[in-house]
C-alpha cells in the first residue's frame, strides 16, 4: 500500500497492481517448527512409550534430539534430507549417506507411539509429516544401530517416561506379596520365635539361609517368597511398629487389610485390576471426592506465564482449526448484524476452517485487501465491542458484563451463537473478549450455582444493587429494617428467601437474592453460552483443563491497556545491515518513535504539540490516544491475541524524502516509518505526522 505525502494512507489496503496469483497459490502453505526425537533401532517392535524425563535427557545427550523447520510444500526427499542432516553426527554418517528411519505417530488416549500403517508408496511430504506430529514433537525410529559410544538408551516398560500413576502401580505389584506369601511370613516368624537357640548361641535363622528356614513347612517353590518380598515384609513391620496407635487402641494393621498397609497408594487404585480399569477407578474416586469438597476459586488454581498460556492456546488452535479458508463478509457500519447472520448459519458453524474476512465499504463495494491476518484481527476486535455493546445480550455491572435476560435471544439461540463467536476469537488470533464478570466465568467453568462467590457489585441494576448493599452493610436492627423495606417490591415474590430478615440471616438473604437476579433467573442464557456455544472448537474443555486461561474471559480488576514498553518490544525494528550508512538514521528514528509511544502513554502529547494550532478534532483524539491505538494501527489488534501474532510485528524503514506519514500493513503486521530530513528534525514534526496518520487510519486506530 502507498499514499501521497499529503494524504493519509489507509492501513491494510495493498496496491491494486499487486500480483494476486502468488497469494492464491501459497495461502494454504503452513510452516512448522518441531522438536524431532529419534528413537534407537528396535527390530520387531511396533509400539513404543513416548520418551520423557531421564530417557529424553539421555537421548538428547546422545545427539538424538534436534529441531526441524519445514512446510507443507516440502517433498519427501527434502524432509528426509533435513532429518539426516540433524542426526548424521550421532550415527556417524558420511557426507552422501542417508539415514534410514521410520516415522512414528502418537496413539490417541495413551502416551505411546506406533509405526503408522501406510501403503508402500505412501509419500511422506511435509503435509503428511505434519499430520503425525504431536503438538510439539516429531518422533522417528532409526533403522540402523547407533554407535555404542554414542548412546545406550533402553526403551522398556519400566523406563522413566511412564506416568507416575503407572510407575507406582508397577512398584506396588512387584513388591507387594500375595496373601499366601504374607501368611507364610507370619508363620515363619512364629516358628523362629519358638525355636530353641543353637549350641553356639545363634538362633535358627542364624544357622540357615533365609530360604532354608522356610522348608520347615514343606512349602512348595511356588509359594516361597523371594528376597525382595521378604525385605518388603520387613519394611512393612518396621512401618507398623513406628506407626502411632489409633484412638480405639488398634494398630495400623488392625485398621487396614494386609495389602492396604503396604502402600498408601492401595487406597487409590487396587493392585489386582488391569491398568485401564485402574485409571477409570482412579478417575471415578477422584470425581467422587471432588463432588463433596467445596468449590475452589479457579482464579488461583494455577499460575502460568503469558508465554506458557500463549503456547497452550496456540497448540490447541493448531489442532482444532483446519487449514482451508472460510469466507465471511462484514459491513463496518453493521458489524453485529452481519456477523450474527453469518454465524447463525448451521453449515457455517459446522465448519472449522480459518475465517477469511472481507469488509464491505460504505459505498457498497468490497475493500481491495487480502486477509493475511490483519482484517481478521480487526474484525474480531470490532466483534467483541459489538457483542457487549450492540447485541442486547449483556448488561454491565461494576465487576464486568453479565448476560441480560432476552427471551427473543434465547428462542433464536443468540447466546449459543455468541459462545461460538467467543470460541472463534480465542482460537483464531483475536484479542480476548476479557469483559465478563468473574461470577459469570465461574459458572461457565463449573456449572455450580450455589457455590458461586457473589457480591452486590455483580448486580447491574443500580437501584437493586444499592438496596442489597444497604442490607449487607446494616449494623443495627433498625438499619436492617429500613434497608429491607427497599426490597419489599420484589422479595415477597421469591419463595425461600429468609423471612423475616434478621441480623443472623441477612447474609443468606443477600447471597440468595443476588444468585436469583444474576444467575438463576437467566440460567437459560448461561447454559446456551456455556453448553452449546463455548464447546465450539473445544474451548470449554480447554478452559476447564487449564483454569488459568480464564483470563481470556475475565474482566481484569484494573484497566489493562497495553503499555508503551510492550508495544515497543512487539514492533521489532528491521534495520539495515551493520556498517550501512542508513543504519544510524534508522536507529535515530526508532528512538523518536519510542519517545512518541511514551509521550502518548504519559498523556504529554498535547503539551509537546502546544506550539501548533491543533483542530478541535485533533485535541479530542489526543485525549483518547493510548499505546493500544498504535498497536491496533499496525496489526489490527489493540492487545496481544491469545495465540500471539503471526507473523511477528515489525518496524520497517523507507528512505524517501517525499513521504512523512506512518503507513501500516496489518496483513503482515508491519509499520513503515519514512526516514528523511523532515522526520529526523529536532522538533515536533515527527510527532505531528504520527498523530495525523493515526487519526486518518481511524478504522484501525479507534479502539
Amino acid at each position: 500500500m502507498a499514499g501521497d505525502a499529503d494524504k493519509a494512507p489507509l492501513p491494510s489496503i495493498p496496491l491494486r497492481n499487486r500480483a494476486q496469483s502468488g497469494y492464491l497459490r501459497r495461502r494454504n502453505v503452513k510452516t512448522y517448527t518441531k522438536d524431532v526425537v529419534c528413537l534407537t533401532f528396535s527390530p520387531g517392535v511396533s509400539v513404543f512409550i513416548i520418551p520423557r524425563g531421564e530417557t529424553r535427557t539421555r537421548l538428547a545427550t546422545a545427539g538424538l534430539v534436534g529441531k526441524i523447520y519445514f512446510s507443507t510444500e516440502w517433498s519427501e526427499d527434502q524432509v528426509r534430507a533435513e532429518i539426516t542432516a540433524i542426526f548424521s553426527g550421532a550415527f556417524g554418517l558420511s557426507e552422501h549417506q542417508s539415514l534410514p528411519f521410520q516415522f512414528l505417530s502418537t496413539i490417541k488416549g495413551c502416551k505411546k507411539l506406533m509405526i503408522p500403517k501406510v501403503t508402500s508408496n505412501f509419500p511422506w511430504g511435509g503435509k503428511e509429516v505434519a499430520s503425525v506430529c504431536s503438538s510439539t514433537c516429531l518422533y522417528i525410529m532409526a533403522e540402523m544401530e547407533v554407535p555404542a559410544q554414542n548412546c545406550s538408551v533402553e526403551l522398556s516398560d519400566d523406563s522413566d517416561f511412564e506416568s507416575p500413576v503407572v510407575q507406582r502401580r508397577r512398584v506396588t505389584r512387584r513388591d507387594a506379596p500375595s496373601r499366601a506369601q504374607s501368611e507364610h511370613c507370619e508363620r515363619q516368624e512364629r516358628v523362629e520365635a519358638s525355636a530353641p537357640p543353637s549350641d553356639d548361641g545363634m538362633d535358627l535363622q542364624g544357622q540357615r539361609g533365609p530360604n532354608e528356614a522356610m522348608n520347615h513347612f514343606a512349602v512348595t517353590q511356588r509359594h516361597a517368597p523371594s528376597r525382595a518380598q521378604s525385605e518388603h515384609c520387613e519394611r512393612q513391620e518396621r512401618v507398623e511398629a513406628s506407626a502411632p496407635p489409633s484412638d480405639d487402641g488398634m494398630d495400623l494393621q488392625g485398621q487396614r487389610g494386609p495389602n492396604e498397609a503396604m502402600n498408601h497408594f492401595a487406597d487409590f487404585i487396587p493392585i489386582d485390576i488391569e491398568e485401564d480399569e485402574a485409571i477409570e477407578e482412579a478417575i471415578r474416586r477422584s470425581l467422587l471426592e471432588e463432588s463433596v469438597q467445596p468449590l475452589q476459586d479457579s482464579r488461583f488454581a494455577e499460575s502460568l506465564s503469558i508465554e506458557e498460556m500463549t503456547g497452550i492456546v496456540k497448540a490447541h488452535s493448531e489442532r482444532v482449526v483446519t487449514e482451508a479458508n472460510r469466507p465471511i463478509y462484514i459491513s463496518r457500519g453493521n458489524v453485529w448484524t452481519t456477523a450474527l447472520r453469518q454465524f447463525s448459519r448451521r453449515k457455517f458453524t459446522e465448519c472449522t476452517d480459518l475465517l477469511y474476512v472481507t469488509f464491505a465499504s460504505d459505498e457498497g463495494t468490497n475493500e481491495d485487501g487480502e486477509d493475511l491476518g490483519g482484517p481478521r484481527r480487526e474484525f474480531f476486535r470490532l466483534l467483541v465491542k459489538a457483542i457487549f455493546k450492540e447485541s442486547g445480550a449483556f448488561e454491565e455491572s461494576l465487576n464486568g458484563f453479565t448476560p441480560r435476560m432476552n427471551i427473543s435471544h434465547v428462542q433464536n439461540g443468540v447466546y449459543r451463537t455468541i459462545g461460538q463467536m467467543m470460541s472463534t476469537i480465542i482460537v483464531q488470533g483475536g484479542e480476548p473478549s476479557a469483559l465478563l464478570s468473574p461470577l459469570v466465568v465461574d459458572y461457565l467453568l463449573t456449572g455450580h450455582i450455589f457455590q458461586l462467590k457473589v457480591t452486590p457489585d455483580d448486580v447491574a441494576d443500580m437501584e437493586l444493587r444499592e438496596a442489597l448493599k444497604k442490607v449487607d452493610q446494616a449494623l443495627t436492627t433498625e438499619e436492617l429494617e429500613q434497608a429491607v423495606e427497599c426490597c419489599d417490591s420484589w422479595r415477597y415474590q421469591l419463595e425461600g428467601l429468609p423471612n423475616p430478615v434478621s441480623m443472623d440471616n441477612k447474609d443468606a438473604f443477600v447471597q440468595n437474592a443476588i444468585l436469583f437476579h444474576v444467575v438463576i433467573q437467566r440460567q437459560s442464557c448461561y447454559d446456551q453460552l456455556r453448553v452449546e456455544g463455548l464447546k465450539y472448537y473445544e474451548v470449554l474443555p480447554l478452559l476447564k483443563e487449564r483454569p488459568c486461561l480464564r483470563v481470556l474471559l475475565d474482566m481484569p480488576e484494573e484497566p489493562s491497556d497495553v503499555p508503551a514498553d510492550v508495544v515497543a518490544t512487539l514492533l521489532k525494528p528491521n534495520y539495515s545491515v551493520l556498517g550501512s550508512n542508513k543504519r544510524p538514521r534508522e536507529e535515530l528514528m526508532v528512538v523518536k518513535f519510542r519517545e512518541f509511544l511514551h509521550c502518548v502513554q504519559e498523556k504529554e502529547l498535547g503539551e509537546h504539540l502546544n506550539g501548533r494550532n491543533l483542530t478541535e478534532a485533533e485535541n479530542a483524539f489526543i485525549l483518547t490516544l493510548n499505546p493500544g491505538h498504535i498497536l491496533a494501527f499496525a496489526t489490527g489488534s489493540s492487545k496481544v491475541p491469545a495465540i500471539g501474532f503471526s507473523p511477528s510485528p515489525k518496524l520497517t524503514f523507507v528512505h524517501d524524502d517525499t513521504k512523512h506519514l506512518l503507513i501500516a500493513h496489518t496483513c503482515s503486521n508491519e509499520l513503515q516509518i519514512f526516514v528523511n530530513r523532515k522526520n529526523l528534525a529536532d522538533d515536533d514534526e515527527f510527532d505531528y505526522n504520527c498523530l495525523v496518520a493515526l487519526m486518518n487510519g481511524y478504522i484501525f486506530s479507534a479502539v
